[in-house]
């Protein structure tokens, strides 16, 4: 039979100061996860949101409006662009 060995009482607290180390970044990982789940749901509910205020808008303004988001001014589309599309 083998004889039983045991950690000094610094290696014993120094062995379990990091696995409390470890565990304790395993659960700040976990709540970082939580927490990106929570912002991608919100890009996506203002990104469904921004959808419906962008085909209120186009209804109103019509397909070729151009709206600077910074003034709020409404222009057309410049001809020329509009026929290099076509």
């Amino acid at each position: 039979m083998a004889k039983s060995k045991k950690l000094t009482e610094q290696e014993l607290t120094q062995v379990q100061s990091m696995l409390n180390a470890f565990n304790q970044l395993k659960m700040q990982l976990g709540d970082v996860v939580l927490q990106q789940r929570v912002i991608i749901e919100n890009i996506d509910k203002v990104k469904a949101d921004y959808s419906v205020v962008e085909k209120e808008l186009t209804e109103k303004y019509g397909d070729e409006a151009v709206i600077n988001p910074q003034t709020g001014e409404v222009t057309e589309k410049a001809q020329e662009t509009l026929e290099k599309v076509e």
